[in-house]
């Protein structure tokens, strides 16, 4: 078990580096300065919305692998995916969508805070899924994972975001 556990992880990271060399995965600078930094793998006419769909669509891809590793019943590969998620929910914080930034003030300020608060929301629950699949609570963790997409849902209701 754990020589199979070590050959899973090995895999993961090797997975990981290539995504990266290949450009598969990308990590954005948050606002400095009232700028945002782009994305690494955005070009100079892509705002930060794009960086944003980036970091989403890094959630759903790990989301889609969480949940078609629960429906396996396989907890191993389930752990390793919900990073794949979680890194994506850490990148779409650190950046602020463009619809905030077209704000002024106070308005600004509220849409930015909202935004943040969300996916600190999302992130806690991503946390709490890994947390019952260590305890091996896999159905609380399927449970979980449709409040995950309730929040989805209901941000880019808010957002007006087509998914």
């Amino acid at each position: 078990m754990k020589s199979t556990m070590t050959f899973t992880v090995l895999i993961w990271i090797l997975g990981m580096s290539a995504m990266l060399f290949l450009g598969r995965v990308s990590f954005s600078a948050p606002v400095v300065n009232g700028t945002q930094d782009r994305n690494l793998n955005s070009s100079a006419e892509d705002g930060p919305d794009e960086a944003i769909e980036q970091a989403m669509e890094e959630i759903l891809r790990g989301g889609k692998a969480v949940r078609r590793a629960l429906r396996k019943k396989q907890r191993d590969a389930a752990l390793i995916a919900i990073s794949i998620a979680q890194k994506g929910v850490v990148e779409a914080k650190k950046l602020v969508p463009s619809a905030a930034m077209k704000l002024e003030g106070e308005a600004q300020a509220r849409m930015k805070a909202d935004y943040r608060k969300r996916l600190i929301e999302v992130l806690e629950k991503w946390l709490q899924v890994e947390k019952l699949l260590i305890d091996g609570k896999m159905e609380e963790a399927a449970t979980t994972m449709k409040e995950i997409s309730a929040l989805e849902k209901s941000g880019h209701e808010k957002y007006e975001v087509e998914d």
